[in-house]
């Protein structure tokens, strides 16, 4: 190839790549044109309906939420929500699209619904009410609750959830009181109580006010009663057949039972549609008592003791837990127990040794199977200074060992024997029919000293029974064990 050949294919080379260059710079022109008027829009698409396009969804999602906070302010008695069917948004990028915020928003307020919802309250099964939410229901229960665990106890329950002072605050004198202050373990009722959400209008939702009293009464429409002639309390309950203290309750000015003709009672027998289990739990410490272990001693008077090691009382604490529905008691059972302190065994030296004519400290009935029939002090506007009893067997017996130191008759007592037990006390026996023992005779206790008799002042056949304790006249029954 010669040189001009070359130069004019070399020539066209250059002219091409030229027209390259420039036409790949209209290209990107172009290209940058487009990218700027491409515009980004979204379909807005409800369940299976395309309603139209919109710059972004939030322009959609906006509107939405602005919806329901006003639908919710609109219906605050029910629990009330914007609903719209399967909201869906498609991207699409198109050169000079356009969109249309203010059409889809128009489309979408077409389609939008309010659903409102409450709450329906079910005691066993049956319908109490419609409340806004469960909140709702669970606050009213909590009222009843509330107001029959106060009448539980008469207010003198501390609930378990009750906020107390720090540790450092707390007194000893709190303490005590905590451990013995009932408190309550639980409140539950005794029915079934269902909570069912439904579909609702406002003006379903019932009073709060009414359902509680409803709860609390039952419905019972009220029973008047306008007394006649004959009429008393206890006539009209029993006429009735309703308990006479709902009469009272009822009717708290009625005193001394007395009511008058025309009275208007009221007779409503309430029947509450929930009853309130409480379970009462409290704390008390009980002393326990010790044992006493005798050493008998042969050397040491009969009746004497004398204390070698001292006994100490135990300490034990028992939690009770008290059942009542609506206030009423049911049961009451001892949850647990445990021993803070161990009783500690007395050790009493005893004496054995019988000296005659010397009491034993420790009387016995001077009869047989005794029946009291008048007691030590006034009676009849006149001090009486023993005991009187009666018994089928008539024989008396010395009270314990002693000297015979009156045996005859003496004004008022008649037939009298005084026995002098040598340990500063002596016992008198009155109105006897006949004398077994003489004066200056030592006798036993339980040893036959005469027969019951009504000599004297005496308004029939008894046993006129005194203890002296040096001058004093004692009360027989404090010194003698139990029938």
């Amino acid at each position: 190839m010669d040189y001009t050949t070359g130069w004019k294919m070399e020539k066209k080379l250059v002219l091409s790549c030229g027209s390259l260059a420039v036409f790949a710079l209209f290209c990107s022109i172009v290209y940058m044109y487009m990218l700027q008027h491409t515009v980004t829009r979204y379909r807005v698409i409800v369940g299976m309906e395309e309603v139209g396009t919109v710059s972004s969804p939030n322009v959609v999602w906006d509107w939405f939420e602005q919806k329901k906070t006003w639908t919710k302010l609109q219906y605050p008695m029910v629990q009330a929500e914007a609903k719209l069917a399967d909201l869906q948004f498609i991207e699409e990028r198109e050169y000079k699209a356009t969109f249309d915020n203010s059409g889809v928003i128009t489309e979408l307020e077409k389609r939008i619904r309010t659903q409102m919802k409450g709450v329906q309250i079910r005691i066993d099964g049956k319908p109490l009410g419609l409340v806004k939410d469960e909140a709702a229901a669970q606050e009213l229960l909590e009222q009843v609750k509330q107001k029959m665990s106060k009448n539980s106890s008469k207010g003198q329950v501390r609930i378990l959830s009750e906020p107390s002072g720090s540790a450092a605050e707390t007194t000893e004198d709190q303490k005590t009181a905590d451990e013995t202050f009932p408190r309550f373990e639980s409140i539950q009722f005794v029915q079934n109580i269902d909570f069912v959400s439904l579909e609702v209008k406002p003006e379903d939702i019932g009073d709060s006010g009414a359902m509680l009293k409803k709860i609390e009464t039952g419905d019972v429409q009220p029973l008047k009663y306008k007394v006649v002639s004959g009429d008393c309390v206890s006539c009209i309950a029993y006429k009735l057949k309703i308990n006479k203290q709902v009469i009272y309750d009822n009717n708290p000015w009625i005193k001394n039972n007395l009511i008058r003709i025309g009275d208007v009672l009221d007779l409503t027998v309430l029947q509450p549609l929930l009853s309130v289990k409480t379970i009462e739990k409290r704390t008390e410490s009980f002393e326990m008592p010790y044992e006493v272990a005798y050493v008998e001693d042969s050397s040491m008077k009969a009746g004497l003791k004398e204390t070698l090691v001292p006994g100490e009382a135990g300490l034990k604490e028992v939690t009770y837990l008290t059942t009542r529905i609506n206030g009423e008691f049911k049961e009451e059972t001892a949850a647990a127990e445990s021993i803070l302190r161990l009783s500690v065994q007395a050790i009493v030296r005893k004496g054995t040794k019988v000296i005659p004519g010397v009491g034993t400290g420790s009387f016995a009935w001077p009869i047989y199977r005794a029946k009291l029939t008048s007691e030590f002090g006034k009676r009849w506007g006149a001090f009486h200074p023993g005991t009187d009893m009666v018994s089928e067997n008539k024989t008396i017996m010395a009270a314990d060992n002693g000297k015979t130191v009156f045996a005859g008759w003496k004004n008022g007592y008649g037939n009298c024997i005084i026995i002098d037990h040598q340990n500063g006390f002596s016992t008198l026996y009155g109105h006897l029919s006949k004398l077994s023992v003489s004066e200056g005779e030592l006798v036993q206790k339980g040893e036959k000293i005469g027969i019951m008799g009504a000599t004297g002042n005496s308004t029939g056949v008894h046993l006129h029974f005194e203890v002296h304790k040096g001058d004093g006249q004692e009360n027989p029954l404090n010194y003698l064990g139990s029938l």
